[in-house]
């Protein structure tokens, strides 16, 4: 399914985490809001988050933490609540989906950041496009 780079990047995040670079806690609980919508409206994970800035909780459908995701202003970073070999199968996936999500949290914030539309000049023929790279676009997991 994923190629090797794409397994080593995982792993790669999962272990040491995700570099970013947060202005204060109101950019990490905005970031969290966006990772939330993207989790819900995917409709493989079956855990839900639950936090902010302090922490987030990764729960499974029966309620169950098993993993936290921690955010410092430099780093998102991810550990298990339970050893790896106690997780069943869905929460092991949705522990790498989740990653993947907040990925996909990153894109999209940056995107939107980009593409902030400026109040237009007085003359109304000039229009303005965008153009943006294909790291733009948010992960679909």
């Amino acid at each position: 399914m994923f190629d090797d780079k794409t397994k080593m990047f995982l792993i790669k995040a999962m272990t040491e985490g995700i570099d970013c670079d947060f202005a204060d806690e109101s950019a990490i609980d905005e970031y969290i809001d966006k990772l939330k919508k993207i989790v819900e409206k995917n409709e493989k994970i079956k855990s839900s988050l639950a936090g902010d800035h302090d922490g987030v909780l990764l729960e499974d459908e029966y309620g169950v933490a098993y993993a936290i995701i921690k955010f410092t202003r430099t780093l998102v970073s991810f550990g298990l609540l339970m050893p790896e070999s106690e997780l069943d199968d869905q929460q092991s996936r949705d522990f790498g989906r989740t990653v993947l999500a907040c990925i996909s949290a990153f894109a999209e914030l940056d995107a939107k950041n980009k593409m902030k539309i400026r109040k237009p000049e007085n003359n109304p023929t000039t229009s303005k496009s965008f153009t943006f790279e294909i790291s733009d676009i948010g992960i679909i997991v």
